[in-house]
């Protein structure tokens, strides 16, 4: 799901963090879940050129780099 269908990460989530006890009220969401899948089970990610030497990404944090205070930090510029 992380990987591949990021248009349910968060949904599917949350989610998850009933199924210890769950409610008809979270089985509703996650059949809901389930018949979006099956509306976009034809979306596809598409790359157009072969030749370009695939995704390309960039990212801007650190995880946690401060030795003092353990939180993640961000270059401005």
């Amino acid at each position: 799901m992380l990987g591949t269908r990021l248009d349910i990460a968060f949904a599917v989530t949350k989610l998850s963090q009933f199924t210890s006890n769950p409610t008809e009220k979270y089985l509703g969401k996650a059949l809901y879940i389930c018949h979006y899948l099956l509306g976009t089970s034809d979306y596809a990610l598409v790359y157009d050129e072969p030749g370009n030497g695939g995704l390309l990404a960039y990212a801007n944090s650190d995880w946690a780099s401060n030795p003092n205070i353990r939180k993640s930090t961000l270059a401005m510029w």
